[in-house]
């Protein structure tokens, strides 16, 4: 036996930085999911195809993002969601400052400002000093990901929100260009009432 180390240990350890070294317990948990996820879903899509998913409590929209970004660095990430919470917030930047999400533009709902105000300080505190963190606000119910990495250009589309509390949810999770240009413009045309 080495002295110095112990192979089996080093092993182990090695198993378990994929989520440990993540302080984010949202994000642990995502990671977690992904586990599950990577049973069903064997693969990313390739280039112009579509997977078509349902989900019975075991992940969520969230979910998506760590999954595409544990096999590809993500270089710019757009979504849109009704809420955002504290844990999501925290969960993006923690994958922002391990460089696995270059820049991120969220949308959300702008009656956010009214119904948690709390919130929209945090999430104004925490992205003042990222140049390539931004959130705008519209009047949306859309629930749409869309992430660029080098090669790839992913869509995520579906009933589920980023909240923790996902039951029986439908995605599509596409990987084309066309797709992808097109669900931008909800971010770069659409009428914004507020930005962050």
């Amino acid at each position: 036996m080495n002295k110095f180390f112990d192979i089996t240990q080093r092993k182990e350890e090695k198993e378990k930085q994929t989520s440990e070294h993540f302080i984010s317990k949202y994000l642990v948990c995502h990671y977690q999911k992904i586990k599950s996820l990577n049973k069903e879903l064997q693969r990313l899509p390739s280039s112009e195809e579509f997977f078509f998913l349902q989900s019975d409590v075991s992940f969520n929209a969230f979910t998506f993002i760590p999954l595409i970004g544990e096999k590809e660095a993500i270089t710019e990430l757009y979504a849109s969601t009704y809420s955002l919470s504290r844990k999501v917030i925290d969960a993006l930047i923690q994958l922002h400052d391990e460089g696995i999400l270059e820049k991120i533009t969220l949308m959300v709902s702008d009656s956010l400002i009214k119904r948690n105000p709390a919130t929209i300080d945090y999430v104004q505190a925490q992205i003042s000093s990222r140049a390539n963190f931004k959130v705008i606000f519209s009047w949306t119910h859309a629930k749409v990901a869309i992430c660029k990495t080098k090669d790839n250009f992913y869509v995520i589309e579906g009933s589920g929100n980023w909240a923790s509390n996902a039951q029986y949810e439908q995605y599509i999770f596409a990987n084309s260009k066309g797709v992808y240009d097109f669900r931008k413009k909800l971010f770069t045309e659409s009428k914004l009432r507020h930005e962050k």
